[in-house]
């Protein structure tokens, strides 16, 4: 997120036929938002665009879907009347469980690579901080513990390390990376995006970081090293793109486009190269739509 700036977030039901829900081990899946405003749903579907199954279906906006590393549970969050909490359910759809009941604004769930920790964004009362608990809920501790905005976490491959975006540069939002206990925050990126929506996505291999910063007048996916280095755009799809998310070989980065009334999931290959539309998303919804490649 970043912020609620006016920038929204276009998605809509497919065209695609819809599935009953189902497990199929090893199969890649992408995660997507779809539906009407105040009943937005959880999708998956194939990165060639087939095999839509909806997942969820109870009241409220579902937002946020993140895959656990052994792919056997979804982290989301579910909003009502402004405020939202994190859930998870298997990767079916079914089981459904809260995790966090504060009365609080709470999204944004990034699971720990040893699938023991989940990484989120609250509402402290005075601004958004980043904070990470046991996958039961239990024992949330604060980890950017700032005044400022803080959002948006992924996790290294090794687990150390939590990269999330930051209104502590002034400028906007800037990409910092900070130790699991909250020690030795980085700064990575060196200008401010005042636009918000920056979502950063840690690569599989642990050298570089996918995430959303302006050009020529909109939002593209850009890719830079962790330590600020070799920072280049890898899209020029125009208007917004944003949510950015790798694929489990580091191959392919599935990301949102958002044009006006119109929207889609896309994938290309990791160097920008090969751009192809998913699924197509033609209705309008606001923020939280995240897409979530299978680990």
């Amino acid at each position: 997120m970043s912020r609620s700036f006016a920038i929204l977030i276009f998605l809509g039901f497919t065209t695609a036929a819809i599935a009953a829900p189902a497990l199929r081990t090893g199969e890649p899946r992408i995660l997507y938002v779809a539906g009407d405003p105040g009943e937005l749903q959880i999708y998956s579907v194939k990165p060639d665009g087939t095999g839509s199954e909806k997942l969820t279906s109870d009241a409220g906006n579902h937002l946020f879907p993140a895959w656990s590393p052994d792919a056997k549970k979804i982290a989301f969050s579910i909003e009502k009347d402004g405020l939202q909490q994190i859930y998870v359910m298997d990767a079916d759809g079914k089981n459904v469980k809260q995790l966090t009941k504060d009365g609080q604004i709470n999204r944004g769930a990034a699971w720990s690579p040893d699938g023991k920790k989940i990484a989120f964004t609250r509402w402290t009362g005075v601004t958004h901080n980043v904070f990470v608990m046991d996958t039961d809920g239990s024992n949330a501790t604060n980890v950017s513990n700032s005044e400022y905005y803080d959002a948006d976490p992924s996790w290294s491959p090794d687990g150390k390390l939590i990269c999330f975006t930051s209104t502590r540069g002034g400028d906007g939002f800037r990409i910092y990376i900070v130790d699991t206990d909250g020690k030795n925050v980085k700064e990575v990126t060196k200008e401010g995006n005042v636009n918000g929506f920056v979502y950063p996505a840690w690569s599989p291999d642990g050298k570089r970081i996918a995430y959303a910063h302006p050009a020529a007048g909109g939002l593209e996916i850009w890719l830079v090293d962790t330590d600020g280095r070799n920072n280049k755009q890898l899209t020029k799809e125009g208007v917004s793109n944003s949510y950015p998310s790798w694929s489990k070989d580091g191959k392919q980065i599935a990301f949102g486009h958002f044009d006006g009334p119109k929207s889609a999931v896309k994938i290309m290959d990791a160097d920008g190269a090969n751009v192809k539309t998913v699924v197509e998303l033609p209705k309008t919804v606001p923020e939280g739509g995240r897409v979530a490649f299978k680990p």
